[in-house]
């Protein structure tokens, strides 16, 4: 026995078009039902590849996983290789979607329509410098081209060659100013020194900007950074190489 018409159900399906993610709760303000019921007809619903599931309880209309990724956690916002790609930094194609978001969730990488949608953990001081853009009929939360940059950096989400590359590609399109605001905000002294290393050998000088906010304990760093600067340079930025 069929739950509901076929017209009923396109009527539905039209309604839910609204939400980028949706469940029993939208299904059941909908039809004026209960949730047991709404539950019943999401099911069948899926059944029948009218919907996708995205996670437990959790269904969408949308075809793209970075439609699905900040709109199923909030608040977040897609970051890292994948923002790179998206602003045409890189020609690599990412593994991954990367979403920093303040919540924690149990289940930390998603997969829908065959890409994988990873969500990291951040305080909430990380969680600046990003905006909404279209994303099929609904929008997305997105890391600035100057976040991304600094992201792939702090997080580690991107190899380190890629987002050099990446900021050579984009030196009409990334602020440096920017960047350098970006970073001092973060306040990570480590971090600091990486950024000055990785910038200063792609002939941006941040010193002057970042050596107030510097410790003088030299920090050890791997061979494939240090490798980017001679010894002069690596001993203004008080990094020694392991």
């Amino acid at each position: 026995m069929e739950l509901f018409s076929v017209m009923n159900a396109i009527k539905l399906l039209e309604k839910l078009r609204i939400y980028a993610i949706f469940g029993a709760g939208e299904v059941a303000k909908i039809l004026n039902c209960n949730k047991r019921y709404a539950n019943l007809v999401l099911t069948r619903l899926y059944k029948k590849k009218a919907i996708k599931r995205v996670e437990f309880g959790k269904y969408t209309l949308c075809n793209l996983a970075q439609s699905v990724a900040t709109n199923l956690v909030s608040p977040s916002y897609i970051t890292g290789w994948y923002a790179l790609r998206f602003y045409n930094l890189t020609e690599q194609l990412p593994q991954q979607i990367d979403v920093l978001t303040t919540k924690k969730r149990n289940k930390k990488i998603l997969s829908f329509n065959e890409e994988k949608i990873k969500y990291l953990m951040v305080n909430k001081n990380h969680l600046f410098e990003f905006f909404n853009e279209a994303s099929e009929q609904y929008t997305m939360n997105i890391a600035s081209i100057e976040k991304a940059i600094v992201d792939c950096l702090y997080f580690n989400l991107a190899p380190l060659s890629v987002v050099i590359q990446a900021i050579r590609t984009g030196k009409e399109k990334v602020s440096k100013e920017r960047v350098k605001k970006i970073c001092l905000k973060l306040k990570n002294k480590q971090f600091l020194k990486k950024t000055g290393i990785i910038f200063d050998s792609l002939g941006c000088d941040f010193y002057n900007n970042f050596k107030k906010h510097l410790d003088y304990n030299p920090l050890s760093f791997d061979k494939k950074l240090c490798g980017l600067l001679n010894n002069a340079k690596l001993k203004k930025w008080r990094v020694k190489c392991q």
